[in-house]
């Protein structure tokens, strides 16, 4: 039995992370040689060459990297999400913890039926505080798309940099544009 093999596949397989001990139980191989054998993953697909990597968040199993997830995202169960959903649970994984309120005002009232489900997933957890709620992601959350929270967040605010950069240079593309002097055509 290729002990290796075994190992990759049920990381392959599974739709929850493995705690090291149900791997241990599912292989049948000892502690010490898992975490040997997962560090190996862990190095084999660490490279540019894979497009997964070994994520440990709630466990372990194997995940597509974040920056391939967008191409694959119909591929996967996790497009199950409408839009609305993903909509608000992008808001609140970006400032989180966020008022309920807050989300309100910017989705409206849609958000208290988003929220709901959000929470029967267990993908947020809510908070009454006064007459809101404070809202945070879980570690299903973090389970769900393969990533801790904070490489997520550091994800989402690149890409927000690069689309304000980009916006950037179109205003000044137009501004540019603008500047020059234009030509009349005549019916002459």
């Amino acid at each position: 039995m290729n002990k290796m093999a075994v190992l990759e596949a049920c990381l392959f397989t599974t739709e929850q992370p493995l705690p090291l001990e149900q791997l241990c139980k599912i292989t049948k191989i000892k502690e010490n040689e898992i975490k040997w054998l997962l560090k190996e993953v862990e190095d084999k697909y660490k490279t540019d060459d894979h497009g997964i990597f070994l994520s440990e968040t709630g466990g372990y199993r194997l995940a597509v990297k974040p920056e391939y997830i967008e191409r694959v995202a119909d591929l996967t169960s996790h497009a199950d999400l409408s839009r609305g959903l993903l909509r608000v649970l992008s808001i609140i994984a970006y400032y989180e913890p966020i008022k309920q309120s807050d989300i309100v005002k910017v989705i409206g009232n849609r958000t208290y039926e988003y929220i709901g489900e959000l929470v029967d997933r267990g993908l947020i957890k809510t908070e009454k505080i006064s007459r809101t709620k404070i809202i945070t992601t879980t570690s299903v959350f973090e389970e769900y798309f393969g990533a801790k929270k904070t490489l997520i967040k550091k994800i989402m605010s690149e890409t927000k940099t690069e689309a304000g950069t980009g916006a950037r240079k179109e205003s000044e593309k137009d501004e540019k544009t603008a500047e020059q002097p234009r030509t009349v055509l005549s019916d002459k």
